[in-house]
């Protein structure tokens, strides 16, 4: 009897033994297989948007054969361990069905692609520029260098707006004078800045006229064109060149005012 316990002791020992060294070198080989295919997509002519989501598949893929190979040293059949984790996995999936749903939109990201790693895009309360598209998030980083990490089921369920896609933005001004203004003076001066602009692109068209007549100001609008890198120069450069130019030609520009009057109770008397 103690023989018997002893052999299979033997035996099983070396399984277990086999096992974990396989598991451990065979981890350590998909770890080294993840970063060779990591140089070699950085050399590819590959999106760098895939490229997160890519390393992700692939290091799960290599370590559950790794996994499989191991379990079978021990003796558990392929089949029955297949049948363990789907089991498992269902378990799990019912646990995670938010996580499987971001799973799904990162791979619909990835198809449709709406943006791409480096592009500054705006979704519902956040706005950044893109780092990576991962298998559940993606990594925002914002305009104050704060890091967000957005889900992917709500960037694919909610409206997108890409900065980066077309090289051309129009920069949309409205602006305020008073009432008994000269109108066609006002549009003289904001032609002449919009001229002296280099960075407006006047080739793309300049609109301006009178938008709106307000209770105590008369709205000026002023749409124009610049690149895309030149769109907040341009559009504080405006702001600046017509204060300085409204108070030099003495053009008012209002304010709201209120006008209070008090009785005395003695004139009420």
């Amino acid at each position: 009897m103690f023989e018997r316990m002893e052999e299979l002791l033997i035996e099983y020992g070396l399984k277990l033994v086999a096992f974990l060294v396989v598991l451990l070198v065979g981890w350590s080989l998909a770890k080294y297989l993840v970063r060779l295919l990591e140089k070699n997509l950085k050399k590819s002519k590959i999106d760098v948007s895939i490229h997160g989501f890519l390393l992700t598949m692939a290091s799960f893929l290599l370590k559950f054969v790794v996994l499989i190979t191991s379990a079978r040293i021990l003796g558990v059949p392929t089949t029955t361990f297949i049948a363990m984790l789907s089991a498992a996995g269902l378990a799990v999936g019912l646990a995670l069905k938010d996580s499987l749903s971001n799973f799904a939109a990162g791979i619909l990201l990835l198809v449709t692609r709406p943006f791409s790693v480096g592009d500054f895009i705006e979704s519902s309360n956040v706005s950044g520029t893109v780092l990576s598209i991962q298998v559940l998030y993606t990594a925002l980083n914002t305009a104050d260098n704060k890091r967000v990490m957005v889900p992917n089921n709500h960037l694919a369920t909610s409206h997108i707006i890409n900065y980066s896609i077309e090289p051309y933005r129009r920069v949309d001004k409205i602006y305020s004078v008073a009432y008994g203004t000269d109108v066609q003076k006002v549009k003289e001066i904001l032609m002449n800045i919009v001229v002296s602009n280099e960075k407006i692109l006047e080739d793309r068209g300049v609109m301006l006229g009178v938008s709106k007549h307000n209770e105590s100001s008369v709205d000026f609008d002023l749409k124009v064109w610049a690149k895309r890198e030149d769109y907040f120069e341009v559009s504080y450069g405006l702001n600046e060149a017509v204060i300085e130019v409204f108070e030099e030609q003495g053009i008012e520009i209002p304010y709201p005012h209120r006008e209070i009057r008090i009785r005395s109770e003695e004139k009420m008397q």
